[in-house]
């Protein structure tokens, strides 16, 4: 059986991600439209590797946060909510977009009346 106690030797031992932002392009065509459209969105993105490794393919200039953890299911879950934010926001945008397909413009009313 896993003991989830820390130990000293887990206490001194740190789990590290780097967490930084980038701006994301999303790209559609409306129907009946040449033109291609985006939509941009900053999130949040989960470097794993190192920050020699970070530094290297971003530069110095990126800003970034370092997060350490005393254990790895910490680090797991910091990662997961990462992730799910992520996966909210590309949701929140599919949804506009295909609102924008369907309507040909910005819709964000009801479609009947529930009374």
């Amino acid at each position: 059986m896993i003991n989830n106690e820390a130990t000293q030797d887990n206490e001194e031992r740190k789990f590290k991600v780097i967490m930084y932002e980038e701006t994301v392009e999303f790209k559609y065509t409306l129907p009946d439209e040449d033109e291609e459209k985006i939509i941009e969105r900053d999130i949040k993105i989960v470097w794993e590797d190192t920050l020699d490794a970070f530094l290297e393919e971003h530069g110095s200039e990126k800003p970034y946060k370092v997060y350490t953890f005393r254990r790895e299911r910490e680090q797991k879950f910091f990662i997961d909510q990462i992730e799910n934010e992520t996966d909210e926001l590309i949701d929140e945008v599919q949804e506009e977009i295909a609102n924008k397909m369907k309507f040909g413009f910005d819709f964000s009313g009801q479609l009947h009346n529930d009374d």
